[in-house]
């Protein structure tokens, strides 16, 4: 991903907002710096911009060209990460949850259970063990297809005739 460039005037504007994005509750006091290059290319400089030197993460730092970069902890990262995964996750799962719904279970458990069978055996025979690479709705239409029990089918229901006809 390409780093945020924005430059002239609303640099610190667009860096506090950013914070504020970010849930920072004071991001006027964000510290900022700014990268500056030395004689040694070995070495860099840091110009404290805004905030001070003891607050905490994430720092801002405007680095060449002024692009705008975030210095951040590792735990924070992790954490960070840690988050995005168990969102894809519980994406995933709604996104599966749907399509069996989308197709008259019976019981939405037993499809579940059989979904989730299917998945692990997908997984397990393929060399990418990525989740997100499963097409969700193939992969229900295939158990309807395998396990028709599971499903209710309209033809079956007895819908009484309309008035008028």
């Amino acid at each position: 991903m390409e780093p945020i460039k924005i430059t002239g005037q609303n640099l610190l504007s667009h860096i506090n907002k950013m914070a504020t994005e970010l849930g920072i509750e004071n991001p006027a006091n964000v510290t900022v710096v700014r990268l500056g290059d030395t004689e040694d290319p070995n070495k860099k400089t840091l110009e404290l911009v805004q905030g001070s030197w003891e607050n905490s993460a994430p720092w801002f730092v405007i680095g060449k060209d002024d692009k705008v970069y975030v210095l951040s902890s590792l735990e924070s990262i992790l954490q960070l990460i840690k988050s995005l995964n168990d969102t894809r996750y519980e994406n995933f799962n709604l996104k599966l949850e749907k399509a069996i719904l989308e197709n008259l279970p019976v019981d939405f458990n037993d499809v579940w259970v059989v979904a989730m069978n299917e998945i692990q055996k997908r997984l397990a025979e393929s060399k990418n063990k990525n989740l997100l690479d499963i097409d969700i709705k193939k992969l229900v239409k295939d158990i309807k297809k395998n396990h028709p029990n599971l499903f209710m089918r309209l033809k079956d229901f007895q819908f009484p005739p309309m008035q008028g006809e």
